[in-house]
């Protein structure tokens, strides 16, 4: 009788332990434009900044880590991405990159703190959607940049977000409040490790 029980016992651990580990037959990706805007970078690099309304005032985002991670549900394994940065100055964030369905992207920047909202950046087969502008070229202040993307947020640690296509941030906006611009930071080098 021992015996059955133990072998019962073993096939209902086996049975449930199956259904926890479905068989995957979808696997989503990031396209080569997600990663090109917001992986294809080396742990180790940094980013200079200086504010276009203080001249003298400088920030430098340093990539301190990035990682795969991936997330299984409904015999389907999204692939995608979370790093983390270390400003000097601003605010340290992380940027967590999604594959969906129908080569669709979802990308959320987010300042770590509770009460702030995170900057979305959403891609659909290629389209950018959901608040976010593309633009050709954009120029701050005498600066030229190309393949921008551009997202904004109600958030007072990263207000308003450019990323451009193979170089990263390029601009962005600190606020100390409704209305109240702090710093409006320009990439002016890029620090590869």
């Amino acid at each position: 009788m021992r015996s059955l029980i133990l072998a019962i016992s073993t096939f209902a651990c086996l049975s449930s332990c199956k259904d926890k580990n479905p068989e995957i037959t979808k696997t989503y990706v990031l396209s080569q434009e997600m990663m090109d805007y917001f992986v294809n970078y080396a742990v180790g690099t940094k980013w200079v900044y200086q504010d276009t309304i203080d001249k003298n005032n400088y920030d430098t985002i340093l990539l301190v880590t990035k990682e795969e991670y991936n997330v299984v549900g409904n015999s389907t394994l999204k692939k995608g991405y979370m790093l983390n940065y270390l400003p000097q100055k601003s605010k340290n964030f992380q940027i967590r990159i999604s594959p969906g369905a129908n080569n669709t992207s979802y990308v959320k920047v987010d300042p770590l703190v509770a009460a702030a909202g995170a900057i979305i950046f959403e891609n659909n087969n290629g389209i950018w959607t959901t608040g976010v502008t593309f633009y050709d070229s954009i120029e701050i202040t005498g600066t030229k940049y190309y393949q921008v993307i551009n997202s904004k947020s109600s958030n007072s640690y990263l207000q308003d977000v450019s990323i451009a296509k193979s170089l990263g941030f390029v601009g962005f906006w600190k606020t100390s409040g409704p209305g109240v611009l702090d710093n409006y930071y320009k990439l002016i080098k890029t620090i590869k490790p």
